[in-house]
């Protein structure tokens, strides 16, 4: 017969799966999430692709912290079909942490149907390519 402390620990592990499940968003295979009609890319999206509609937004959210000196630039893009429209950096929300990343955010804007791959770089711009730490790519299909 069972031992209360077998149930109790089985209970335990059957909470512990449920909510590791309950906040991940439902994939079909695509990259990214919806949030109020944009689709947002974050580090989760390295490699995959995802499929947009002409004039979509698309935002790619990646950690940064520019006190190190390294901040996130397009490395790649084609323009014709996927236009940037802004880049913007937000701090930590942690008031008072020092060197704690914040998130840089870019908005891009699809412009006209075909695939593009959007490749970012995590850098130090005076530095150069060989101070590239770390990539950011992803495939985007743009449909009508």
């Amino acid at each position: 017969m069972f031992a209360m402390s077998d149930l109790l620990r089985g209970l335990a592990l059957t909470l512990i799966l449920l909510t590791g499940c309950a906040g991940d968003p439902p994939h079909d295979g695509s990259a990214g999430i919806r949030e109020n009609g944009v689709l947002v890319l974050t580090r989760a999206d390295l490699n995959r692709t995802a499929e947009l509609r002409v004039g979509d937004r698309l935002d790619v959210r990646l950690p940064e912290n520019p006190t190190t000196g390294f901040s996130w630039a397009v490395d790649e893009n084609d323009r014709r079909l996927l236009a940037l429209e802004n880049t913007a950096y937000a701090p930590p929300d942690e008031a008072g942490f020092i060197g704690a990343h914040g998130q840089r955010t870019f908005s891009f804007t699809a412009r006209q149907p075909g695939d593009v791959t959007l490749k970012l770089k995590y850098w130090r711009i005076w530095e150069g390519d060989g101070s590239v730490a770390e990539r950011f790519a992803v495939t985007l299909r743009i449909v009508q």
